[in-house]
């Protein structure tokens, strides 16, 4: 198994720490943009940054595509369940299906989006250099 340098790793538990942080905060709202899902756009956003953290970490160590996305959109999905239901027991919050869903395409898309990118970039021909 390929070590994981802190680097990488500490920066999904950083976001997850932060994620548990702000929905552990009683009673608080999501800022009005004057939309009906500002709270869902907040999720998917959120999610989106956390699996990216987690799918570079996975690259830097060598990890196949296929398990970089599946592997980031079962660790995000699972963390976002869990802190909905986490906020079962903190006053003023609630637990949504909504609210869990946004999160889980949000860690998907982000997945997918990595991957993508990885793919374009490597594939992406680099200028030669003249050595004239």
């Amino acid at each position: 198994m390929a070590k994981i340098s802190s680097k990488y790793y500490l920066p999904v538990i950083i976001w997850a720490m932060l994620i548990l942080t702000v929905s552990s905060i009683p009673h608080l709202k999501t800022p009005d943009l004057g939309l009906k899902i500002d709270d869902k756009i907040a999720h998917f956003c959120e999610y989106f940054i956390f699996g990216l953290l987690i799918a570079n970490m996975f690259w830097r160590v060598n990890k196949p595509f296929p398990y970089i996305m599946i592997t980031t959109s079962l660790i995000g999905t699972i963390y976002g369940i869990l802190d909905e239901l986490h906020q079962l027991f903190i006053p003023g919050r609630t637990t949504d299906v909504f609210d869990m869903t946004a999160d889980a395409l949000g860690v998907i898309t982000a997945s997918l989006f990595y991957v993508l990118w990885r793919i374009w970039k490597s594939t992406r021909k680099l200028p030669e250099i003249d050595k004239h």
